[in-house]
């Protein structure tokens, strides 16, 4: 999606003398509003929104190289280019730094989310694991996993030290809580099991 933007983005502002990292900023920008899945026409939108941007970056620029070649003056917009790539490289104007400070949030709540998104997924996996291994839920509780850790091998080795401790059965069912008939027939052959009393 990004290298979509980036293509039509450019090819939009190409008369506006941008630097590539200029058009990069608005690229971040825009991006944070879009979807991997952006159609065409989202992504065309976007470009639009993103050009008075763009008007308005070459202006500051121009404004600056104007500044600071006072000796030489630039009617011609060929020369005010190669310098506003050498200004726009340096710095970011003023007007751009609640944007660039607005996309570096975003960029860190979306960070954030991923993280913790991952998180969940792990946690999630650790216990569908451990549940089909029988390994009870307060001692997954209790269990840390390193986050490059193989869940599998983790949990399988964990069971293994629970029953040669003596701590679980061997053949504890893998499935806690299944259907209520295999619940009920478990009930069943227990209770044939014990002696009668007569």
């Amino acid at each position: 999606m990004k290298k979509k933007l980036l293509a039509a983005l450019t090819a939009k502002c190409k008369q506006y003398g941008l630097t590539p990292k200029g058009i990069e900023e608005l690229v971040e920008i825009g991006a944070s509003d879009l979807t991997d899945e952006a159609t065409d026409d989202e992504i065309a939108a976007k470009v639009d929104s993103l050009v008075p941007y763009a008007k308005a970056m070459q202006g500051e620029i121009t404004r600056k190289s104007r500044k600071k070649s006072s000796t030489k003056p630039s009617k011609g917009e060929g020369d005010g280019e190669e310098e506003d790539g050498e200004t726009g490289e340096d710095e970011i104007p003023a007007w751009m730094k609640p944007f660039t400070e607005r996309l570096n949030a975003l960029e860190t709540e979306n960070k954030t989310l991923k993280e913790e998104k991952a998180k969940s997924e792990r946690a999630s996996l650790i216990a569908d694991k451990a549940k089909k291994l029988g390994i009870p839920d307060y001692l997954v509780k209790r269990l840390h996993l390193a986050d490059d850790a193989d869940v599998d091998a983790e949990l399988t080795s964990f069971k293994q030290d629970l029953v040669n401790n003596n701590l679980m059965p061997k053949d504890r069912s893998h499935e806690l809580g299944n259907s209520e008939e295999e619940s009920k027939a478990a009930a069943k052959a227990w209770a044939q099991s014990l002696p009668d009393k007569k």
